[in-house]
């Protein structure tokens, strides 16, 4: 699910990589398709602006550090991809200047080696936030996750012991009314009220936590839940209900800041509330379509097909191939989407399920598959791009840029999976009359959604 469109990873991949295996995918990718020539190493962007003959040109020039100097350098057109995951955001409480033990942020945190026997206090309620306090709880006396909020709780292994996120980013699911998948995650959900986990929010209208463990430790005694932090006393902290703790070690698992430190405000706020990209890409008070930011988004699911799609788009864009609306229609956009998410969340954020904004951009640039375009021509691929996992490959089976084998790969996606994961053979129990039962529940499906779609 998080591979490039047209790069499949090796067969005995695991569904879920370590950090390792990432990188030699990356620079696999690099030599596979020859980039290394293109890259320029060593070398820190100090600042992008538009260069002086922007208004005729759309030009721009970068100031590039390197070997000791700078210099400037103009280019028709500048993509920022640094990603949103760059400058910690990290709150100042009260009494904060007084407590004894240790501070971090989580981008600091490099393993549980500091905290043993430790009381540790760790505030958050992502993925970042799980993750450190299961992995300090292994060897602390103590630890305390202190959430806002609560959290929406994703296990890794999903239905048959397939990934989660293969079920859930399938297009079926979004043509479904949103409650039918609240009362799903609800049901999956019913623990989290007893473990002080769940959200006060509901169900897709909080943060998301992606962990298989953090329910073991609670249940255990090694990981206490809290509500938010008040203030630091001199040995520990004291939460908002009033409780007070002894702690030797505070990590705030608490996100990132909208901060592009080399590009002026005046193109891109440095702050959600008032950021202006429509969608998510590109700043829409610009007289050229010249700047793009790719990365800058915070999605449930896999974030490298996500930008792969915006990378696609823009390259088409700057080419001239594609183009943007009106900045009026472009400011509406943005306006509407980012008052959505605020009702939503109840904050400013950019986060949102990942499927149907990269089915979106996929449209644009005519490499989207639909179902009704393909249910003649090839009801077996119509049937996976509707109902499998939306896997990246789906995008390389027609227009731009199309991939022979995405064909085979859309097909062969769950079993890759399964023979990745699956390393010891075991005899199949119960399978009588199952499969048969299956095959005429998904033909039922089928029948409905050509119905639907092509009514």
């Amino acid at each position: 699910m998080m591979c490039f469109s047209d790069f499949p990873f090796p067969d005995a991949t695991p569904p879920y990589l370590p950090g390792k295996a990432v990188i030699k995918y990356y620079q696999d990718y690099a030599e596979h398709f020859k980039l290394r020539p293109h890259i320029r190493f060593n070398s820190e962007i100090t600042w992008v602006a538009q260069n002086d003959d922007y208004e005729e040109t759309g030009r721009w020039r970068v100031t590039v550090r390197s070997d000791g100097g700078e210099t400037d350098h103009v280019f028709d057109a500048v993509i920022c991809a640094t990603g949103f995951f760059r400058v910690p955001s990290q709150p100042v409480y009260p009494g904060e200047e007084e407590f004894e033990g240790s501070i971090i942020h989580s981008n600091e945190y490099r393993g549980n080696g500091d905290y043993q026997s430790k009381r540790v206090v760790v505030v958050g309620g992502s993925h970042s936030a799980g993750d450190i306090a299961v992995d300090t709880s292994l060897v602390a006396k103590q630890v305390y996750l202190c959430m806002r909020g609560g959290t929406l709780l994703i296990h890794r292994v999903g239905p048959l012991g397939y990934p989660h996120d293969m079920f859930a980013n399938r297009r079926i699911n979004f043509l479904l009314p949103e409650r039918y998948r609240q009362r799903t995650a609800s049901k999956n959900n019913g623990t989290l009220d007893t473990l002080g986990l769940i959200s006060e929010r509901g169900v897709f209208r909080s943060s998301a936590m992606v962990n298989d463990v953090i329910e073991s430790r609670i249940i255990c005694g090694k990981v206490q839940t809290r509500p938010s932090l008040d203030h630091f006393t001199r040995k520990g902290v004291v939460f908002t209900d009033g409780t007070e703790v002894v702690a030797d070690a505070v990590v705030y698992a608490t996100g990132y800041k909208m901060k592009i430190p080399f590009m002026d405000r005046s193109v891109v706020k440095d702050n959600l509330k008032d950021l202006e990209l429509f969608k998510r890409i590109f700043p829409p008070r610009l007289s050229h379509p010249s700047c793009a930011f790719i990365g800058y988004t915070c999605t449930r699911g896999a974030h490298a097909p996500l930008s792969e799609m915006q990378s696609r788009w823009v390259t088409r864009v700057f080419k001239g191939i594609c183009r943007l609306p009106s900045m009026e229609h472009m400011l509406d956009d943005v306006r509407i989407v980012k008052q959505s998410s605020f009702e939503r969340y109840g904050k400013h954020t950019i986060l949102f399920p990942p499927l149907p904004y990269t089915d979106d951009l996929a449209a644009r640039i005519g490499v989207l598959p639909t179902f009704s375009g393909l249910i003649f021509r090839d009801p077996v691929l119509a049937f996976h791009v509707i109902f499998s996992a939306a896997v990246p490959y789906m995008y390389r089976l027609l227009g731009p840029h199309a991939w022979k084998g995405a064909r085979a790969a859309c097909l062969r996606s769950l079993s890759v999976n399964r023979e990745a994961t699956r390393t010891r053979k075991v005899q199949k129990f119960g399978r009588g009359n199952g499969l048969l039962y299956i095959r005429l529940a998904a033909l039922l499906i089928v029948i409905f959604a050509i119905a639907l779609l092509l009514k």
